[in-house]
């Protein structure tokens, strides 16, 4: 579904259902029919940790769902659906999903066959509120199966809790291409880091101050000895005004702060 304007995730989701699609194209092999007659399998997808889950697109509804995800019963997802999320989603994770990181993954899925779209797994972390009220941080992995134009249909993945990994994680989505004969490692073919606050976009005064001397050629052991503080510290400003800016390395990072008139 390509056009100029962003399409978001709750507007994809609302266009996916009043399609009408072929039903033999979508046929999970059996997948609903070995899930209720498989024990083992029944229960790995209903008490797995991390959590799994199979969301169908065209009708937002999950046709499995782990256990206790988030604390919540796996017939709140089964029944509600999308719904369900919705409400416990951190309102603003959901809106930065919702226009942002959506969106982008909608333009990386237009440039990849959709009989291909299977072997890239994307993933990001965000926050929900559990069943207690407190927030939850997680890693979702999760991959899509398309139909022929390359609309996901389907979404499955996996939910990991990593409240135990920092308080100030900044928003990342990765997607790694995979190899499913296992014969290569996979490759990591994008990254981008998200800011919940415009401000948190915004270069600090110090990270300014080291970006002004790295245009200048200056080294980290030089612009430490220049500012006073460690190379480490320069370092770790430097990383942080490429996560910011969305840069690979110092040389794009300079370029890209010229370009946009940041020095």
């Amino acid at each position: 579904m390509k056009g100029k304007n962003k399409q978001t995730w709750l507007s994809y989701l609302e266009s996916v259902k009043s399609n009408v699609y072929d039903s033999e194209e979508f046929q999970l092999t059996g997948f609903d029919d070995f899930i209720n007659a498989n024990g083992f399998a029944q229960s790995f997808f209903r008490h797995s940790v991390p959590f799994v889950y199979l969301l169908d697109y065209r009708t937002g509804l999950y046709i499995n769902m782990s256990e206790n995800f988030a604390g919540y019963k796996s017939e709140c997802f089964l029944k509600e659906g999308v719904s369900h999320t919705l409400e416990i989603y951190q309102r603003d994770h959901l809106q930065l999903f919702n226009k942002e990181i959506f969106p982008d993954r909608l333009n990386i899925l237009q440039n990849i066959p959709p009989e291909n779209h299977k072997n890239y797994v994307f993933s990001y972390n965000w926050c929900v509120e559990n069943r207690n009220g407190a927030s939850e941080k997680l890693l979702q992995r999760s991959c899509f199966l398309s139909d022929k134009s390359g609309n996901p249909m389907f979404s499955m993945g996996m939910l990991i809790n990593i409240n135990n990994f920092g308080n100030e994680l900044p928003i990342v989505q990765t997607v790694d291409e995979i190899n499913i004969n296992g014969t290569a490692a996979h490759q990591t073919i994008y990254k981008k880091v998200y800011h919940l606050n415009e401000e948190d976009k915004l270069l600090s005064k110090r990270e300014k101050e080291v970006l002004l001397w790295m245009a200048e050629g200056l080294s980290s052991k030089l612009i430490a000895d220049k500012l006073f503080i460690s190379e480490h510290t320069v370092i770790n400003h430097r990383r942080s005004m490429q996560d910011k800016t969305n840069t690979p390395n110092a040389v794009a990072l300079v370029s890209f702060c010229i370009k946009n008139g940041l020095i």
